[in-house]
């Protein structure tokens, strides 16, 4: 009996093998993407950062080089903590019965915190904080809180409770003035001249120097610069950026160009 020829298998239909061709080739695709994604921990890059906007950046103060003996230490902070809250008073930072100069209802308020004994505030307020209020005059209101370490300087708890009283005869920012003038010359008699150069009530002033509640307003304000964290003179708190260190009016206008529309 002939033998037959062995039985094959059918042949599959093209369609059949493309498509099983396919199949493999989207699952292959699917394999890598998974592999490639990146989880959701892991930083964005490209594209994806630009456009959440650049984060906060040191200012390039490149130009002024060596004039800037405080490098600059710029850091955001909580809007919630440190913003501005407009006319009354930045939140967060009790700025009650400190000295001020400036509107109000200004754009910008810088709450400056500084120490009588310290060069850096001196050469800040000698230097570089008249051309700013010659720039934008009241439209920035200026605080003054008196910040200061007595550990290197031993005058400078006297220096600022005599300000506090210049402050309540309406004098402190002429009697900041004289202080950082003759920085070098500070004493007790120096204080005293000061106040009788201006023309002060001198037997009101040497009360107010003795005064328990003017002690308490001086120890306040160390203790609020102790908890919003200056731990360097001079600070400043613009709209409740910290910016710290001296630094130059450029420095500044950089970052008051967003308010100003510069």
């Amino acid at each position: 009996m002939a033998k037959g020829k062995k039985p094959t298998q059918p042949q599959a239909k093209p369609w059949i093998r493309w498509g099983g061709v396919l199949v493999g080739l989207t699952l292959a695709a699917v394999i890598v993407w998974f592999v490639a994604k990146p989880s959701a921990g892991d930083p964005p890059t490209g594209d994806t950062e630009e456009a959440a906007g650049p984060g906060p950046r040191p200012l390039d103060l490149a130009a002024d080089g060596p004039t800037v003996q405080n490098a600059a230490a710029l850091a955001d902070v909580p809007a919630e903590s440190l913003a501005s809250a407009g006319p009354a008073v930045p939140s967060g930072i009790d700025i009650s019965n400190d000295p001020r100069l400036g509107a109000d209802n200004a754009r910008v308020t810088i709450v400056e915190f500084s120490d009588f004994e310290c060069p850096h505030c001196a050469r800040f307020h000698e230097e570089i904080f008249p051309a700013l209020r010659s720039l934008y005059g009241d439209q920035i209101r200026w605080v003054f809180v008196n910040r200061f370490f007595s550990g290197g300087h031993p005058m400078a708890e006297s220096a600022a409770l005599a300000s506090e009283c210049a402050n309540r005869q309406g004098r402190f920012w002429q009697y900041a003035d004289l202080v950082f003038k003759h920085q070098t010359e500070l004493s007790r008699e120096t204080l005293d001249g000061h106040a009788q150069s201006l023309g002060l009530d001198l037997v009101a002033f040497r009360q107010c120097l003795e005064n328990r509640e003017m002690a308490s307003e001086v120890a306040a304000d160390q203790a609020e610069g102790d908890r919003v964290g200056v731990d360097a003179t001079p600070s400043f708190f613009v709209n409740g950026r910290k910016v710290t260190g001296a630094q130059p009016v450029a420095a500044f206008n950089e970052i008051l160009a967003p308010y100003f529309g510069n």
